[in-house]
């Protein structure tokens, strides 16, 4: 279990393209998936984030539904290559940009490892893989947050319990 101890209080790390970006939690024994670049079975920390619904929001989810329409009939008409890429999920450019920089109270080096951002059913939503797990005399996880690798002033620190 863990306790958030400090994080901004309407939980907004970064505002990405317009989109404000909230901290939703975080897995700090968290069992990486396969392919991910570490040993089957390896343990990591896992950042998860959201886009804030907005009115914004909203219209670019109309947009892309419009873009899928587009390509579907392109892809009847003319195939499947003359159709092109699938549009790219309006969540994807906006989070793909905020990544997190991981510290602890033992100096462990974390280091990113993987993630997701946006899917169907999960168009603002996004997670981000460190690795290793926590040791177990790590009593602190600090997060920084970043957009573009730039600090966003925006921290969290988490007690492991």
């Amino acid at each position: 279990m863990t306790t958030i101890i400090s994080a901004p209080g309407d939980l907004i790390i970064a505002t990405s393209d317009g989109i404000d970006v909230r901290f939703a939690g975080v897995a700090p024994t968290f069992l990486l998936p396969p392919g991910v670049g570490e040993v089957p079975g390896s343990g990591g920390v896992v950042v998860y984030f959201e886009g804030v619904p907005s009115l914004e929001t909203r219209h670019r989810d109309q947009r892309h539904l419009k873009e899928i329409d587009q390509w579907a009939e392109r892809r009847k008409l003319h195939g499947t290559e003359a159709a092109g890429r699938f549009p790219i999920m309006p969540g994807e450019p906006v989070l793909e940009r905020v990544k997190v920089r991981i510290s602890d109270d033992v100096g462990t080096e974390y280091r990113w490892v993987g993630g997701k951002v946006a899917g169907t059913g999960t168009e603002w939503d996004g997670c981000w893989g460190y690795a290793p797990e926590p040791p177990m005399s790590a009593r602190l996880l600090n997060f920084e947050f970043t957009l573009d690798g730039e600090p966003t002033g925006k921290r969290c620190q988490v007690q492991l319990n």
